[in-house]
């Protein structure tokens, strides 16, 4: 069921999908005025049939974590009769482990929004659907102030809302991490 377009009143829905990603930007943004000390910047490439860039952007030394951030990703597919896009909206954080703190990892949920179209012979079929999004990562932390990731992010949607088999896609992302 496509919840943005339910007509019945909640109590805990947000009205939209707008609302929503407002909300997790508005938590991003305010936890960098909570005991932050740096600021966390990283440009992400995505690889797979949906290709694209992502940015994270947020604090760094914040609340007994390395990094506290908003990651934000553009993804598409277009080839012969299908021309798709995923943008992504997700609240991430990153922790280093062990006493030298070189290696670590992150874990960011958010949602993600679907905009497919298929051509055919008999006209352009349009899909769209909003649905969850997770990514993880493995860090290396090379200098005190730069970071290499290597991960995987996974985008679920209702049954029969995009074009995609089974409504999930799957990209390797890589980036890099700068704290500031």
């Amino acid at each position: 069921m496509d919840y943005s377009k339910a007509k019945v009143g909640c109590k805990f829905c947000l009205g939209g999908t707008m609302k929503i990603k407002t909300l997790l930007l508005s938590l991003a943004l305010s936890s960098t005025a909570v005991s932050a000390n740096g600021l966390h910047l990283s440009p992400e490439l995505k690889l797979g049939d949906f290709h694209g860039f992502g940015i994270q952007v947020g604090a760094s030394d914040i609340a007994s974590l390395d990094a506290l951030y908003f990651s934000y990703s553009e993804t598409w597919y277009k080839r012969s009769s299908y021309d798709e896009t995923i943008n992504t909206y997700r609240l991430g954080m990153q922790q280093l482990l062990g006493a030298s703190k070189k290696h670590g990892f992150q874990a960011e949920i958010g949602l993600a929004d679907y905009d497919g179209e298929r051509t055919t012979n008999s006209g352009i079929e349009s899909k769209s659907a909003t649905g969850l999004s997770l990514g993880g990562a493995y860090v290396y932390q090379a200098t005190e102030n730069i970071g290499l990731r290597a991960g995987l992010d996974f985008n679920f949607f209702d049954h029969n809302k995009t074009f995609e088999f089974y409504d999930t896609t799957a990209n390797l992302n890589l980036g890099v991490n700068f704290s500031f």
